[in-house]
């Protein structure tokens, strides 16, 4: 399944309990607006790749990986092919990497691949920044699915979506960094990425909906 170029929410799964991970998924089926999920990296480190599996078969929404691949074409196929073939409908890659790794993982053609341009933290803006306009030249040129971009950093998001043009944008940093719901996408993201303002709530399924309906009221 995946990801359709229109506004949505995307739930990152960077808790560390399992069982509340594969719970949370269950809950989000058929929850009131347009979601998806992200599985990261401090979830995946509990039980590996498996989680993606569990993941996968206990939700009906598209699954990101959110592994942030990066390392040389070969090492980076082999973890984006592993992330496909447990489950994941797209995986997220360092666009930073360059064009050979990033066509490297579009040539095993068995899900979306989303390039990150830029990223949220401050640190970024002291090499990632700099250079985010080529990125963004590069992965469209490949051809990329998606991109990641910062919804910390608004009218960054505002420009590179310019540059990016087909591709889908998903934009993280809402709430915990900073961002407020509905800043990435009013300056031209599609989906925003929240999570512990949601799964650290007493009721998850409720608060993505809430705030999904916050961001699209938002965004009319």
């Amino acid at each position: 399944m995946r990801l359709r170029k229109e506004k949505g929410l995307i739930v990152a799964f960077d808790m560390e309990d399992v069982e509340f991970a594969v719970n949370l998924a269950q809950d989000l089926r058929g929850a009131k607006g347009n979601f998806a999920i992200k599985i990261g990296r401090p979830l995946e480190m509990q039980v590996g790749k498996g989680i993606i599996a569990k993941i996968k078969e206990s939700s009906d929404l598209p699954v990101i990986y959110d592994g942030k691949i990066a390392d040389i074409p070969y090492i980076s196929r082999k973890i984006a092919e592993n992330a496909y073939d447990a489950g994941a409908d797209a995986v997220i890659v360092q666009g930073v990497l360059g064009s050979d790794v990033l066509e490297e993982i579009k040539g095993l053609g068995k899900g979306d691949v989303i390039a990150v341009v830029e990223m949220t933290h401050k640190g970024s803006d002291e090499f990632i920044q700099p250079v985010a306009e080529k990125i963004a030249d590069m992965v469209v040129d490949i051809g990329v699915d998606g991109v990641v971009l910062p919804a910390t950093k608004p009218d960054r998001v505002k420009n590179l979506v310019k540059i990016v043009k087909s591709a889908y944008v998903i934009s993280p940093g809402i709430k915990a960094q900073g961002a407020s719901p509905g800043d990435a996408i009013i300056n031209g993201a599609d989906y925003e990425v929240v999570g512990r303002a949601i799964y650290e709530t007493e009721n998850p399924k409720s608060a993505a909906e809430e705030m999904y309906k916050e961001v699209m009221e938002r965004c009319r």
